[in-house]
């Protein structure tokens, strides 16, 4: 089953990302906190918490949206597939402008550990 995600970036404090998965009839969203992004992009494990699951709205993701602080700004946004979904463990293929590799989903007690894996085969192409 493929998908739309979207990062969204809340800059006032307590700043935070959410990651909104698109699965088609529900949204299901993940907070990390403000920090725990660059770590999570150069492949460090960080905590997700799973804010929500529920039937989606239809505005489309892949813009800024309001929110009771503000708008929130779009980090990143593409598409995924899905190559394992249940508990414990759920793992994601990722493609977006920041993002190309996959998603590790493991619950722990709590939480989620998160870990971004990128692709060998996606290249930067700088000019």
């Amino acid at each position: 089953m493929a998908g739309r995600y979207i990062i969204h970036h809340q800059p006032d404090p307590p700043a935070f990302y959410d990651i909104g998965l698109d699965r088609g009839d529900i949204l299901v969203t993940f907070r990390i906190e403000q920090f725990d992004m660059l770590a999570l992009m150069d492949g460090t494990e960080v905590t997700a918490r799973l804010v929500q699951a529920q039937e989606k709205d239809p505005a489309p993701l892949d813009r800024p949206i309001p929110c009771d602080r503000g708008a929130l700004d779009v980090y990143d946004a593409g598409s995924f597939g899905i190559e394992q979904w249940g508990e414990p463990v759920i793992v994601l293929a990722v493609m977006g402008r920041r993002f190309s590799g996959t998603f590790h989903l493991l619950k722990s007690k709590e939480d989620y550990s998160l870990r971004y894996i990128r692709s060998r085969t996606a290249k930067t192409i700088r000019p």
